[in-house]
C-alpha cells in the first residue's frame, strides 16, 4: 500500500498486521452500523406532514439497557477478542525469549543522545573484550536466524523502532530491555527512535543491514579484526559493554 506500513519483513510481523486489520474491520463495521442508524433514524422519524417528531433524552431503563449491550457487545467483540488474540501471540512468539537457542545471534544495545550503539560479542563470544564488534547507527544481522536484542540507555528513554519488523521497545536509563525478531530476507531497513528524546530526536536515525548467513560471517570476522586493531583496554573504552547473563 503507497500509504500504509512497509512491506513486513520480520517472521511474525504477520501476527502484528492481522491484529491492526482485525480492529480496522471490527471498528469500521460498527461505525457503518450506526450510519445506518442515523439514516434511518432521519429519513423515517423525521417531522413531516401528519407526523411529529418524539424527542426523547434516553432516560428510560430501556434505554440504558440497550445502551449498555451495545457497548458490552462492541467491547467483546473488538476489545475483549483483540486483547486475548493478542495475549496468546505474545506469550507464544513475542516473549518467547531465545535464551537457550545457540544459534541465536546476540546484541547489546547502548542509546544516547542521539544515536544507537551495536556491540556484538566477537569468535570469542564474550561481550567487553578486544574483539568486539561495534557499530554506530549500523546493525548488521543475518537472515533466518533469531536477533537477541538487550538495550541500555545512558541518558534519557529512547525507543528502538524496526518498522519494517513491527518491533519496537524502550531503553530505559538504569534498566534492561529486550527484543527478539527474525528477518525473513537480506535488504536494508530503516532503524529509528520512536521516543522522542531531546532536540535533535529527528536525527536518531539508523540502518539495518540484513544478509546471507555466510555473508553475515564473513562480515563479522573482518570487522572483528578492524575492533582488535582499534581495542583501548581503559576503562573508557569498555564501559557501554557489559556481561549478556547479568544484564
Amino acid at each position: 500500500m503507497p500509504y500504509g506500513p512497509p512491506r513486513d519483513a520480520s517472521l511474525d510481523g504477520h501476527l502484528v498486521d492481522g491484529a491492526f486489520r482485525y480492529l480496522t474491520v471490527a471498528t469500521g463495521i460498527c461505525f457503518a452500523i450506526v450510519v445506518v442508524v442515523l439514516g434511518v433514524v432521519l429519513v423515517f422519524h423525521r417531522r413531516r406532514a401528519g407526523r411529529v417528531a418524539h424527542y426523547t433524552h434516553g432516560g428510560r431503563r430501556r434505554d440504558h439497557v440497550l445502551t449498555l449491550g451495545v457497548a458490552l457487545a462492541m467491547f467483546v467483540g473488538i476489545d475483549a477478542v483483540l486483547a486475548g488474540q493478542s495475549l496468546g501471540h505474545l506469550e507464544a512468539r513475542f516473549w518467547n525469549w531465545p535464551d537457550a537457542d545457540p544459534s541465536a545471534v546476540r546484541v547489546e544495545v547502548t542509546a544516547r543522545q542521539w544515536a544507537w550503539a551495536f556491540r556484538l560479542a566477537g569468535p570469542d563470544g564474550r561481550f567487553g573484550t578486544r574483539d568486539d564488534v561495534v557499530t554506530l547507527g549500523e546493525l548488521h544481522v543475518p537472515a533466518g536466524r533469531k536477533i537477541y536484542l538487550k538495550l541500555h540507555s545512558k541518558d534519557v528513554v529512547h525507543s528502538l523502532y524496526l518498522p519494517a519488523f513491527r518491533a519496537k521497545i524502550d531503553a530505559v536509563p538504569g534498566a534492561t530491555t529486550r527484543l527478539w525478531f527474525e528477518a525473513r530476507e537480506p535488504g536494508r531497513y530503516e532503524v529509528g527512535c520512536a521516543q522522542h528524546c531531546g532536540v535533535s530526536h529527528y536525527k536518531m536515525r539508523g540502518e539495518m543491514v540484513v544478509t546471507p548467513d555466510a555473508d553475515w560471517k564473513r562480515w563479522v570476522e573482518r570487522a572483528a579484526e578492524d575492533g582488535r586493531l582499534r581495542y583501548d583496554a581503559s576503562p573508557d573504552q569498555a564501559k557501554d559493554a557489559w556481561d549478556w547473563d547479568q544484564g
